[in-house]
């Protein structure tokens, strides 16, 4: 059986980081039916790229197009699958029920995969898709460990799984808050807008969430509606909607074991550095089970050096641990400085993404999860020698000949 690592593409950039950091595959939006309407997504000349570059390299590409849709999305969608057909995608995520039957009937050479939106969570539903001529279903988030199994013994269908990333509060990512409290019917006069709140509804089940989970709430007495009564569980205010992040990397020979297929990392809206270092301790747990072997202490504690809530094994195992974040805040102690663009005889050329001073503690990854320690830091820009970068600059990293796609991140210091 081979196993398959999925990583997220919000763009063709991250696309091109996660395929030299290990993934297999990628998934990734066009600029409309996807569920992340503020990611970068691509258009059609990018995703005809994006397949290309993908196929060059021996992987896979697969498009997002599992909104819910409505009446009025048909039509565009039916337009927009005849022009992007002859791409060549090697699968449409779907999670509408009509689309997936339009598909097979007009699009048969198309492979489909069902999304974990429609909510498969037993036999009978993953036999139904089988029969329907369905390649591969990304399984419920709630599914325990024990009925993966049972629906592995039943189907010859490729399965797939959620083992890393972000977990919507909802049941199957089906949530209506976002709808409702960013819907202008419920405003009140005079309301100030907050940056959640816009001129119009946000659907969460269109790709366009507002996030509402991660919102901190209070308690308002009728009669007393300018008194806010704090939620106070711990020292952080509670956030009662909000999840913690889903990681498996220590348990991923179970799911093996269990018959999943395919492995998937959320996180179309992370950064560059969040898709390669995420990337590169799967490929290396995967690659380690393969061989018999243990992962890596020190590579696992890589996870722990990405912006992230604290961490759960959601659903798979029954010890019912708790999903409900006790902090409401991103941990993040290691800042993403910058990537290597290209190795010159000088040094590296690379690309700033936040201010970065030479006084700073810098390492640099790379894919084979190696990290370096960089002893020297001198930067060149525009010519110069300069202390200081600031965010989106190009500039020259003197004397340290890294490879393109290595990331330079600041270590925090002990």
């Amino acid at each position: 059986m081979t196993y398959e690592l999925l990583s997220p593409a919000g763009s063709i950039e991250k696309m091109r980081f996660a395929f030299t950091y290990g993934a297999d595959a990628v998934y990734a939006g066009a600029k409309a039916f996807s569920l992340r309407e503020q990611a970068a997504n691509f258009t059609v000349e990018e995703l005809a790229e994006a397949v290309k570059y993908a196929h060059s390299l021996g992987k896979r590409l697969y498009l997002t197009t599992n909104i819910f849709f409505h009446n009025r999305h048909i039509k565009p969608f039916q337009d927009f699958i005849k022009e992007i057909a002859p791409l060549g995608v090697d699968g449409l995520i779907v999670s509408d029920l009509g689309m997936i039957a339009w598909l097979r009937e007009k699009y048969p050479e198309i492979p489909i995969h069902v999304s974990t939106q429609a909510n498969t969570t037993n036999v009978e539903s993953c036999r139904f898709y089988e029969k329907l001529g369905v390649t591969r279903v990304i399984l419920a988030r709630e599914l325990s460990l024990d009925e993966i199994r049972e629906i592995r013994d039943a189907v010859t269908i490729e399965l797939e799984s959620f083992v890393h990333g972000a977990m919507c509060v909802a049941y199957s990512g089906r949530c209506l808050l976002s709808n409702y409290f960013t819907n202008p019917s419920i405003y009140r006069a005079g309301e100030k807008f907050s940056p959640g709140k816009t001129i119009r509804t946000r659907d969460a089940n269109l790709g366009d969430c507002a996030q509402s989970c991660r919102w901190e709430y209070y308690l308002v007495e009728k009669s007393r509606q300018n008194q806010m009564i704090p939620f106070e569980e711990t020292e952080h205010g509670t956030a009662i909607l909000s999840s913690k992040d889903l990681n498996l990397a220590s348990h991923l020979h179970k799911l093996m074991k269990a018959g999943i297929n395919s492995f998937k990392i959320e996180g179309r809206m992370k950064s560059i550095y969040y898709v390669a270092n995420v990337t590169r301790v799967y490929r290396h747990v995967i690659d380690t089970f393969l061989q018999g072997g243990t992962p890596s202490l020190e590579v696992l504690a890589e996870l722990e050096k990405v912006s992230h809530r604290e961490y759960t094994t959601g659903f798979y195992f029954p010890h019912n641990e708790s999903l409900q974040v006790t902090n409401p805040h991103y941990l993040r102690e290691y800042t993403f400085l910058a990537y290597v663009k290209e190795t010159l005889p000088e040094g590296s050329l690379c690309q700033s993404m936040n201010q970065i001073r030479n006084t700073m503690m810098i390492e640099a990854i790379l894919p084979q999860v190696k990290n370096i320690l960089l002893e020297k830091k001198t930067f060149l820009l525009d010519g110069k020698e300069t202390l200081l970068i600031q965010p989106n600059q190009e500039f020259i990293l003197l004397g340290e000949k890294l490879p393109p796609y290595a990331i330079l991140r600041e270590v925090p210091s002990s």
